[in-house]
């Protein structure tokens, strides 16, 4: 499908008040789009006074704040009128409980589906812009792997106990993976049999950089994880694992260019990932990092386990690792250094109130 700019109408955004949302709003209402904003509750100014403040901002598009439910068939069916692209970032999470691993897959897939199918009606939409994860590619594989956009997370599967339907009622990081990886092969398969527009997927890792409001902290998020380092307090999230960061920023502005993009296809995938070693933290380093960073905070560290697995595994863990190389090839991404980001993560935290440094 041709690619899509200002002049060729609206784009709406589902998940616009989230992380990742609100920020792939800002990067198109920079391009100059008008951008409708997709919440479920148009009333919570917490979530929606980022949003409407961008038509405040001097930027060259503006921003209609549109309210829909994901869980809802034919919610999206007004909004969508008229819109030339579609970008999906919306979706139910499990952090702290928030959402049940049912519910966290059951969004992934109804709610792709419902999106799916308001664009069908729509007719007008050209593009989609599928947010997924990194979880829809990470799979077991030897430590040192290097996971590209060939790799699926149902890869390497065959005898895996923990890979089975019946895990998505009791597990919630294998209902996200496996509903990611449904959702995913459900949307290109739809505009394939569609004709009229393509799906295009992003699939970020360990996002983090600044937050554009209060609500972008949530509780068991990366950037929640990194505030309570800031707060002294130990890692409990990834420390078995490197964290591969991704800036938002350069999240958003991928999910933009892609729009815009004659190099994408339905079916292509982008992994944002790390773009180079940098990018790559096991918790010690990013300990480092963060203390080096804000060297007026005692900054928490690993767990009091982490060196008796080290121990036991052998030396510090070597994954997963991911680079962004195909985004900042094709779509021209250019991104953040990882020191930008950890600091532009801390210091929106401290900011908004969402977290009390642990100052020296």
């Amino acid at each position: 499908m041709p690619r899509v700019t200002p002049a060729d109408g609206p784009v709406a955004v589902t998940g616009a008040s989230g992380y990742v949302g609100s920020h792939v709003v800002l990067a198109l209402v920079k391009r100059g789009y008008t951008v409708r904003a997709c919440v479920t509750d148009s009333s919570n100014p917490r979530k929606t006074s980022c949003l409407i403040g961008l038509n405040q901002g001097g930027y060259p598009g503006r921003v209609e704040l549109r309210t829909a439910n994901l869980f809802r068939e034919g919610d999206y069916d007004e909004t969508f009128t008229e819109c030339a692209a579609v970008l999906h970032v919306g979706a139910p999470l499990g952090y702290r409980g928030t959402n049940g691993p049912r519910q966290v897959y059951d969004g992934a897939v109804n709610g792709t589906g419902n999106v799916i199918n308001s664009v069908k009606k729509s007719g007008n939409v050209k593009r989609v812009v599928y947010t997924s994860s990194f979880a829809a590619i990470n799979h077991p594989e030897a430590p040192g792997y290097v996971f590209t956009e060939q790799d699926w997370a149902s890869d390497n599967r065959l005898g895996d106990p923990a890979w089975t339907p019946d895990n998505i009622d009791r597990k919630p990081g294998i209902a996200y993976a496996m509903g990611k990886v449904a959702s995913e092969r459900m949307a290109f398969r739809m505009a394939a049999e569609d004709g009229r527009f393509d799906v295009i997927s992003v699939c970020p890792s360990v996002v983090l950089g600044p937050l554009l409001s209060a609500a972008n902290g949530l509780a068991g998020s990366w950037q929640y994880i990194v505030g309570k380092m800031l707060a002294g307090q130990p890692c409990t999230r990834g420390w078995q694992y490197l964290w591969n960061i991704v800036d938002v920023r350069d999240v958003a502005q991928a999910h933009a260019l892609i729009v815009e993009s004659d190099n994408c296809e339905n079916g292509s995938r982008y992994q944002l990932t790390a773009s180079d070693r940098a990018g790559e933290l096991n918790v010690e380093e990013l300990q480092t990092h963060l203390a080096r960073l804000f060297p007026q905070i005692n900054v928490g560290g690993p767990p009091k386990e982490y060196a008796e697995i080290v121990t036991r595994f052998g030396g510090p863990f070597d994954g997963p690792r991911a680079y962004c190389d195909r985004a900042r090839t094709e779509l021209g991404l250019k991104t953040h250094p990882v020191d930008d980001t950890l600091f532009e993560t801390g210091r929106t935290m401290i900011e908004f109130g969402l977290v009390k440094p642990a100052l020296k």
